[in-house]
């Protein structure tokens, strides 16, 4: 049984890397909305829930519902992403909003496991620089 779920953890971080990448190419290109909607997409095809809901709830909620540290960490990516997208749009408030749940996911994923995980910790680091960079300007 732990082998399925492991074979099912390692496709779902597949499957969010190749979104990311698209995200990000997205974005890149001057394609913001296009990039948003791949998040959205993503959301659903992760998690099979709506993205607005996992974002509007809080990180212990969302935590319940997706069960695993690891599913945790890839939404935070995404929300993360997601706030890259909203900064290149200018939507500075909404963007603060996304750090500080993507913040909050990370910690929890952090709580729920049994011992430290380093990539978790280097994207908690990452997310607060962002957000000290952001209540400096």
């Amino acid at each position: 049984m732990a082998g399925i779920r492991e074979d099912y953890i390692e496709r779902m971080i597949e499957r969010l890397v190749a979104a990311l990448a698209a995200i990000l190419k997205a974005g890149s290109s001057q394609k913001t909305e296009e990039a948003l909607d791949l998040v959205h997409q993503t959301s659903l095809t992760l998690f099979g829930m709506e993205y607005r809901m996992l974002i509007t709830i809080d990180a212990g909620s969302v935590a319940g519902l997706l069960e695993h540290p690891e599913k945790l960490k890839a939404l935070a990516k995404l929300v993360s992403a997601e706030a890259e997208q909203l900064q290149q749009r200018g939507d500075t408030e909404a963007m603060t909003h996304r750090l500080g749940h993507a913040l909050a996911l990370l910690q929890e994923a952090q709580r729920r496991r049994k011992s430290p995980d380093p990539e978790t910790e280097e994207l908690l680091r990452d997310v607060r620089d962002r957000q000290s960079r952001l209540d400096a300007s």
